[in-house]
């Protein structure tokens, strides 16, 4: 990893999949990048970018409860799930990758609720930075990830699941990879910010609503959870940081913890969230 980021995460799958060229290059141009965008920070910047890590935030945070559910599922042969969720346990880092990255535009309409395709070939589009052949590698995974839950909501094989289904050691370590690409991303920009924002700005509440309104035509609601963490990365943050600063041991046991049976009884039979946090990411 390149000294000049001055970051203590550890970071294991980056180091192994790039070479220390690959990853300076990328860090030199994410620092370009980041620096054009900090020498003109405002309001509507630092609220825009304080929700989109939120965001990739909890995109880990759901493919971790996503990969341990995929655990539980093969202990009690729940097979019928698994190709769902591994592949939404891809996507949705993916998404945290996109989320971070500083080359992707805001545009609220599409950057949250953009297709899985788009989400995809952007991913692809990043990782290629460093180096081509991953990029379309990883891509092609996520693909093919996608066309194999797709069997299961057309047709549907009558022999279920065969020898040829995801390896979920393949994808934890895919996973692994795009999440330490979105917390690098969060952290260049992080000490982009600390050398050219001076003073404090304000959070523009309707940015926020992004982070804690659920729903649109149908039906919508307010998740009192979320609305509690945005409310309290503005007082005590005010600006955005990396993605693993930004994450507390609170957030990460009430995430986790909300998927957790309310009944007291310990079972193997019963899914228990609280075994593996660390699956893909090093939860605090």
């Amino acid at each position: 990893m390149t000294d000049e980021l001055k970051d203590n995460f550890p970071y294991v799958m980056l180091d192994r999949t790039f070479s220390e060229k690959e990853v300076k290059k990328n860090y030199s141009s994410l620092s370009v990048k980041s620096s054009a965008l900090t020498k003109s920070w405002n309001d509507t910047i630092n609220s825009q970018w304080t929700i989109r890590d939120f965001i990739a935030i909890k995109m880990i945070l759901s493919s971790t409860i996503l990969l341990s559910s995929v655990e539980h599922a093969n202990k009690v042969n729940l097979k019928i799930v698994e190709p769902y969720l591994l592949y939404y346990s891809l996507l949705n880092c993916a998404r945290a990758v996109v989320l971070t990255s500083p080359f992707v535009e805001w545009n609220e309409d599409d950057l949250f609720t953009m297709t899985h395709s788009k989400t995809i070939n952007l991913l692809g589009d990043i990782v290629a930075k460093y180096n081509k052949t991953k990029g379309a590698e990883i891509r092609k995974f996520i693909v093919w990830a996608r066309e194999y839950r797709e069997i299961f909501s057309y047709k549907f094989p009558a022999n279920g699941l065969t020898n040829h289904h995801l390896s979920s050691i393949e994808v934890i370590d895919n996973c692994k990879i795009m999440c330490e690409i979105a917390q690098f991303q969060s952290k260049v920009l992080e000490n982009s910010i600390c050398k050219n924002v001076k003073g404090e700005f304000n959070f523009d509440q309707n940015y926020f609503e992004v982070g804690y309104i659920y729903g649109k035509d149908n039906f919508q609601f307010i998740d009192e959870e979320d609305w509690y963490r945005l409310s309290y990365i503005n007082r005590k943050q005010k600006r955005p940081y990396s993605i693993h600063s930004t994450m507390t041991e609170g957030m990460v046991e009430d995430f986790i913890g909300a998927w957790c049976t309310e009944d007291e009884i310990e079972s193997d039979l019963i899914y228990n969230p609280d075994l593996n946090w660390q699956i893909i990411f090093p939860l605090p």
